[in-house]
């Protein structure tokens, strides 16, 4: 018998009976043996190493905008010290010169003007416009 004559018969009848998907079934059985994941467990995996990543980036993004509030807080705590300490310069260089006007016999006490009141402050617009005076006055 003449095989090349039977094997267009035989690759019909392996067509004919799925012998192509068989195969495919075997090597990717065989492949995933060797692996030691079924290809479920292998999109498992993926998954779960996608999850983790996700949840790093988000760890990551949360640590910098914790720092940044940190050191935003850093910034307002220092200004409030240096706030708090040019005010008591400024109460006590207010009480010198009040102390050399009294002592110069410039003025009694009962015709200095009152203490500021410190705890009230300049509007921002008002000092905007104080501030654009001033730079009017120097040109």
């Amino acid at each position: 018998m003449d095989w090349n004559a039977a094997l267009p018969y035989v690759l019909a009848l392996g067509g004919g009976t799925g012998l192509g998907a068989g195969l495919k079934a075997l090597t990717d059985t065989i492949l995933a043996v060797r692996s030691g994941v079924s290809a479920r467990e292998g999109k498992r995996r993926m998954d779960i190493v996608q999850q983790r990543d996700e949840a790093e980036d988000d760890a990551t993004a949360e640590r910098k905008r914790a720092n940044a509030e940190m050191v935003r807080a850093d910034w307002c705590e220092s200004n409030m010290r240096i706030a708090r300490s040019n005010e008591q310069r400024g109460r006590e260089h207010a009480a010198e010169l009040r102390l050399a006007l009294m002592g110069a016999g410039a003025l009694r006490r009962e015709q200095l003007p009152k203490w500021p009141d410190m705890e009230e402050t300049v509007p921002r617009s008002r000092l905007i416009e104080a501030l654009a005076e001033a730079r009017k006055d120097l040109k």
